[in-house]
């Protein structure tokens, strides 16, 4: 059962049902409020939602799109019969989906129109970043596959993320840029090779999860 953050089931009465499309499409607390009013509460509990809105999204629901909203209700599985959906988490997925953007987009504008990748990488002769990120790679297959195959679907969740936000955006990104923007050329397309790799496999990981997201990128 999917309740309120405050672990409240979602009720008509309470006033405090969350639209799946107003998290997707955005809000604004004025609209949320109106909502209420055309609703069949009394006065007094239009007032009573009216506040508990207020306090839960004072600057309305930001536009999150269909799929943090559904990466966000995937990981809350964990919590296995109910879940406390709070709307920040799904924003907080939304802002995820946004670096990734900005990690695809680094990586075209550095491997230009013309690369193309090499058929194999043999990571023994990689620079000892690319060593790494491949290995942390490899564990987060590990860990989503398992968690696919088992129906732990937040653990599969859980590895995509810290992987993708926690290695290889936080780390893996910020190590290669003296490379990627240096004359060592063995280097460079070592680490060129090493970069497509990990984009290419941690979409298609990503995929079940975000498929308007992966398609687009």
């Amino acid at each position: 059962m999917v309740r309120d953050a405050h672990g409240r089931k979602m009720s008509k009465s309470l006033g405090n049902v969350i639209d799946p499309l107003e998290v997707i499409n955005g809000v604004t607390l004025e609209e949320l409020h109106k909502r209420l009013e055309q609703g069949n509460l009394d006065a007094r509990e239009v007032e009573k939602a009216k506040a508990g809105e207020k306090a839960d999204f004072p600057d309305g629901i930001a536009e999150c799109g269909a799929d943090a909203l559904r990466f966000a209700l995937v990981a809350y599985t964990a919590q296995a019969v109910n879940i406390n959906l709070d709307i920040l988490r799904v924003v907080g997925y939304r802002q995820w989906c946004n670096k990734l953007w900005n990690v695809i987009r680094f990586a075209m504008t550095n491997l230009g129109s013309d690369f193309v990748p090499s058929a194999t990488i043999q990571p023994s002769s990689l620079p000892l970043s690319c060593q790494w990120i491949l290995s942390v790679l490899n564990k987060a297959i590990d860990k989503t596959v398992t968690g696919l195959e088992n129906f732990q679907f937040s653990d599969a969740t859980s590895a995509l993320h810290s992987w993708w936000l926690y290695e290889l955006c936080d780390v893996f990104i910020e190590v290669i840029k003296p490379t990627m923007f240096g004359n060592d050329e063995a280097a460079k397309k070592a680490t060129r090779d090493t970069l497509w790799l990990c984009l290419d496999t941690g979409l298609r990981m990503l995929h079940p999860f975000m498929l308007y997201l992966t398609e687009e990128l």
